[in-house]
């Protein structure tokens, strides 16, 4: 049994699951980019410093390589182990084809309201009148990445439309703000692991960017909100998924984005949630996984703001 960590040995989130492995009993061997040697889909798996897996004994791989390749070597085996991740009947975290929704954000949103949530309205323009226009409709509006690429969220003020014109070349996303209490919700097979955060930033992972505040706590979600969440990433294909979540003061769930390869550590670290032993575990148990054992976390329901309405 062995478990396959496609990514920086060194990076976080693939340290963490291998520690994980580890504390299970699982081998996991970690690879990626110019430090794979050979891969033979019919055989093995082999790394620039001579380690072996055979391709056969893998029961999950986790899905995270950085990084530019550029030897004739890396880049067979990086076609490889992607053509493997879509073939192969062992748990992948996630396929390359099902994390393809995070390239495009407005896509995602169509899944999401199909799940049940509600979605912010949303404009993607190249056009200044356009924003004049969505701001004067919702009065606060954020401004956000159009893809998968890592961005921050911002208001957009009287201090931005000095270089607005500048979407006129770089199609940029708008959306209503919604004003609530976000939550991040991590769904690992099918497990649903949440934690509620409350911030005084409008982006609560750079509350220092604004002398601001970040607090999270570990909760459990009523039972149909859990659901909503399981079924959009499964909709999505996705094993693995960070669901970012608020609820609002009448009570309404809003969706604002699915993340297909959520850097999960950060919230682990500041709730003490299980989310590395529970991808170690579907990584291990194979496919047919996520019905097993997992440390015991202090946990709340959501408070009276989260209440039982909508």
């Amino acid at each position: 049994m062995t478990v396959l960590l496609w990514g920086r040995a060194a990076e976080p989130v693939i340290d963490a699951t291998a520690r994980a492995c580890a504390r299970l009993g699982v081998d996991a061997v970690a690879a990626d980019g110019e430090e794979l040697a050979s891969v033979d889909l019919g055989g093995d798996l082999v790394t620039r410093d001579g380690q072996r897996v055979s391709l056969a004994g893998v029961t999950g791989m986790l899905v995270r390589p950085e990084g530019r390749v550029t030897s004739a070597a890396a880049i067979a085996g990086y076609q490889a182990l992607s053509a493997w991740a879509e073939l192969t009947s062992a748990a992948v975290l996630n396929r390359p084809s099902a994390s393809a929704s995070n390239r495009s954000k407005p896509y995602q949103l169509g899944p999401i309201r199909n799940a049940g949530f509600a979605v912010p309205d949303t404009l993607v323009t190249t056009s200044p009148d356009d924003v004049y226009a969505f701001q004067a409709e919702h009065y606060k509006i954020v401004y956000k990445s159009v893809s998968g690429v890592r961005s921050v969220v911002a208001v957009f003020d009287p201090d931005d439309k000095a270089r607005l014109d500048d979407v006129a070349v770089c199609p940029t996303q708008f959306q209503q703000f919604i004003d609530g209490i976000d939550h991040r919700v991590h769904v690992v097979g099918d497990r649903v692991i949440a934690c509620r955060i409350d911030s005084t930033a409008v982006d609560y992972r750079y509350p220092a960017a604004s002398g601001g505040t970040t607090i999270m706590t570990a909760v459990i979600l009523r039972d149909d909100i859990e659901n909503r969440c399981r079924h959009l990433a499964h909709t999505l294909g996705l094993s693995l998924a960070g669901i970012d979540l608020k609820i609002d003061r009448h009570g309404q769930w809003w969706c604002l984005e699915v993340n297909t390869a959520p850097g999960f550590i950060w919230f682990e670290t500041h709730t003490g949630l299980p989310i590395s032993d529970a991808v170690a575990s579907l990584l291990a148990n194979g496919a047919e996984s996520g019905r097993h054992y997992l440390p015991r976390v202090p946990l709340r329901r959501p408070r009276v703001s989260d209440s039982d309405r909508g």
